[in-house]
């Protein structure tokens, strides 16, 4: 039996260690592959953001953006979207705010109603109350001129996504496009 404690005790760190090597290899093939498809493209930095609005695909679509040197790349669901900086009046950073109205019943209420007052209290103090739950959700938003004036193209992101700053920061660099739209 002490023969047997004696293998698992060994196999336990080889296989920690077989674990560890085989996590950082693909990890590493990960990040090259990543780099190669920023080469092939000609591609600064990219992201994966769901689909909101204003591109002809469905909601919550994953969308992975390029910021090329003289466009913006859109790819989901096999199809590629160009966006010309020449045509982009700024992107930012929106929020939404959904507050929702929940009705919940107090156990604590109830039980300490009940001990205080017995079945009447019960009801009186365990009774129905509203809590509301504040969701705030925030949006990477493309304001850009198009064939019918100015158009917008939002993709969900999270608070302080780093890539998303970075779209912001390095489109921020560029001279602005000032444009006259008729209304």
């Amino acid at each position: 039996m002490d023969w047997i404690a004696l293998i698992i005790m060994a196999a336990v760190p080889f296989a920690l260690i077989a674990f560890a090597v085989i996590y950082f290899r693909d990890r590493r093939k990960g990040k090259q592959d990543v780099q190669q498809l920023l080469a092939d493209k000609g591609a600064l930095f990219m992201i994966t953001l769901p689909h909101t609005a204003g591109l002809s695909l469905p909601e919550k679509t994953p969308c992975t953006l390029f910021y090329c040197n003289r466009h913006i790349e859109i790819n989901a669901n096999g199809v590629e979207f160009t966006l010309d900086f020449s045509k982009i009046h700024d992107i930012c950073v929106k929020t939404s705010t959904d507050i929702q109205k929940q009705l919940v019943s107090s156990a604590g209420g109830a039980i300490a109603g009940a001990a205080l007052a017995g079945w009447l209290g019960a009801a009186i103090f365990g009774g129905v109350q509203e809590r509301q739950i504040k969701t705030i959700r925030y949006y990477m938003v493309f304001t850009y001129s198009s064939g019918n004036g100015v158009a917008y193209i939002a993709f969900e992101t999270a608070q302080n996504d780093r890539y998303v700053s970075y779209f912001i920061d390095e489109f921020g660099k560029r001279s602005p496009n000032v444009r006259s739209v008729r209304l």
